[in-house]
């Protein structure tokens, strides 16, 4: 995204385009027609926000970043939503932080406490709540929702349509199939219970539609199988499959994610 063999200087900024505080953004960044930037938006060199985007403050992006159009970076929680309401500012909301050469496709929504490490890839239409965490260089998959209080690893690889629950923990390297699902809630609000998401260790694998259960862990190197409903721990480096979800082999010694060859 950044200009190579060169130093940029100028700032681009659509006449349509409205940017509360100028003095904020790095050189070369670009801001293109209806674009909004309200507060503190600091960016980095060639920073990119394309038309019609909405950037909340206060936000940081990292030089090179691209923020495509019609997505809302910085989006309130509901504590600080109930604020705006009443007035026209908000006081004391968690920074949105992207670091450098992301890229966030168009009509994602990500909510103030964001933290995104550097070269992490966001699909079409995707939702991140408040407090989630992701490390580098992982890609999200269209119409993925990853719901607050989360955190994802490095080098993840999560395919469309994926639902991650609040308190939920993805480790480096792990692989999710296309719409498999985390849950945190055992009775479904039938009685009392604390919320816990599923834990997936280093370079699992989760297939396709898969369903995780509350409060399990999906130990290292392990391979869900698609449409496996796993309601109990999974051992590290064990094959799962079926309903409910029971052990068919180990995991051959020769089997590695590529995920982490790097």
């Amino acid at each position: 995204m950044r200009a190579v063999g060169k130093t940029m200087t100028s700032r681009k900024i659509d006449s349509t385009a409205y940017v509360q505080r100028r003095n904020l953004l790095g050189s070369g960044t670009r801001v293109r027609g209806g674009a909004r930037l309200t507060g503190d938006v600091e960016t980095g060199e060639g920073v990119l926000i394309d038309s019609n985007a909405v950037v909340c403050g206060p936000s940081k992006l990292g030089s090179g970043t691209y923020i495509g159009p019609n997505c809302v970076i910085g989006f309130p929680d509901l504590k600080h939503l109930s604020q705006l309401r009443q007035a026209d500012s908000v006081a004391g909301k968690a920074p949105t932080i992207l670091g450098k050469d992301c890229v966030v496709r168009s009509g994602a929504t990500l909510y103030s406490n964001v933290q995104i490490a550097d070269e992490v890839s966001i699909g079409h239409n995707v939702l991140l709540r408040e407090n989630v965490t992701i490390g580098s260089q992982t890609k999200v998959g269209t119409h993925v929702v990853i719901d607050g209080d989360s955190k994802i690893g490095s080098h993840v690889s999560i395919q469309t349509g994926v639902y991650i629950c609040t308190f939920s923990t993805v480790e480096d390297g792990v692989f999710l199939g296309p719409c498999c699902v985390f849950t945190n809630d055992k009775y479904v609000t039938q009685k009392p219970f604390k919320l816990v998401g599923p834990t997936v260790k280093k370079g699992a694998s989760i297939g396709a539609n898969a369903l995780l259960f509350p409060g399990i862990t999906v130990g290292e190197g392990a391979i869900v199988g698609s449409q496996a409903m796993v309601n109990a721990d999974v051992p590290p480096r064990t094959i799962f499959a079926g309903i409910p979800a029971k052990k068919l082999r180990d995991v051959p010694s020769d089997w590695r994610t590529s995920l982490l060859q790097i």
